[in-house]
């Protein structure tokens, strides 16, 4: 528990970091421009395509990184809505609901996927967030899928999420640690940008 709050106190601080650069930066750059239209062309362009360019090095470090077939992704799908929001959000359009329930099945108890996981669980719960556990019945005793040439997007790409929280086990561990920083940087621009177009709306730029 004391390495987890470690962690997250560091990445914390480093977040606060980042945010300060970011705001002197772009703060600096609008101060430069003046002229409403040429802010509002900045925020809208310019920082969009810095944005884009970071998540497509995101994409690219991933390359790096090959599944070892762990199994934990199938063993172990986390997700924050349980079966019922999950199948209701299905029944009203939403693509990525309708394919998570329609692959993972729910464990009828935690304490079976306790049972496979204790650590990772218990780095789940620390996290004080309120998740669902689920697992794939196509998974193998070997850890491979038996209908793999057939498996969905949600499997084909994970993981895709650069900020979920990864089983110890799992090989893109070491991406998610080389691209902290990024996503990071991405997430500090997202918000000073919205922070930044409101004081446009509001004639304070």
């Amino acid at each position: 528990m004391d390495k987890l709050k470690e962690h997250y106190t560091k990445l914390i601080q480093q977040y606060r970091e980042i945010f300060v650069s970011v705001l002197n930066a772009m703060q600096g750059e609008i101060n430069t421009l003046k002229e409403q239209d040429k802010i509002k062309n900045y925020l809208d362009i310019e920082v969009e395509k810095h944005i884009k360019l970071q998540r497509d090095l995101i994409i690219e470090r991933r390359k790096n990184f090959n599944c070892a077939m762990c199994g934990a992704c199938c063993k172990l799908a986390i997700s924050e809505f349980s079966p019922t929001a999950l199948l209701e959000k299905a029944s009203r359009g939403d693509k990525f609901a309708k394919e998570f329930i329609s692959t993972f099945t729910p464990y009828e108890h935690e304490e079976d996927a306790e049972k496979q996981f204790p650590l990772y669980i218990q780095l789940l719960k620390e996290s004080g967030e309120k998740v669902y556990y689920y697992y794939c019945k196509k998974v193998t005793e070997d850890n491979k899928c038996s209908d793999y040439e057939n498996r969905p997007s949600i499997c084909r790409d994970y993981p895709d999420n650069p900020i979920q929280m990864l089983h110890p086990t799992c090989s893109f561990i070491g991406w998610h640690e080389s691209i902290q920083k990024i996503v990071l940087t991405i997430k500090a621009m997202t918000e000073i940008r919205e922070h930044f177009r409101k004081e446009l709306e509001k004639g304070n730029l």
